[in-house]
């Protein structure tokens, strides 16, 4: 029999969806100004790590708010 945490479930669908969303937004803005011409890979990386840290406080923000409808 399979148990399944359902908050933990949410919360890393919600985590994903929005470090999809807030890569895709990344990818649009002009962050690759504040690099030097031609460094690719810096910038892919700072992309994905702003993107993981905005993504993560859009999850706590998300479950915060289901907890807080729940109660």
């Amino acid at each position: 029999m399979f148990l399944i945490n359902t908050s933990g479930l949410i919360y890393t669908c919600v985590y994903v969806a929005c470090f999809i969303l807030v890569y895709f937004i990344m990818l649009f803005t002009n962050i690759e100004k504040l690099f030097k011409q031609g460094a690719i890979w810096p910038i892919r990386l700072a992309q994905a790590v702003v993107a993981f840290i905005l993504a993560y406080f859009m999850a706590e923000g998300v479950q915060a708010l289901i907890n807080a409808a729940s109660v």
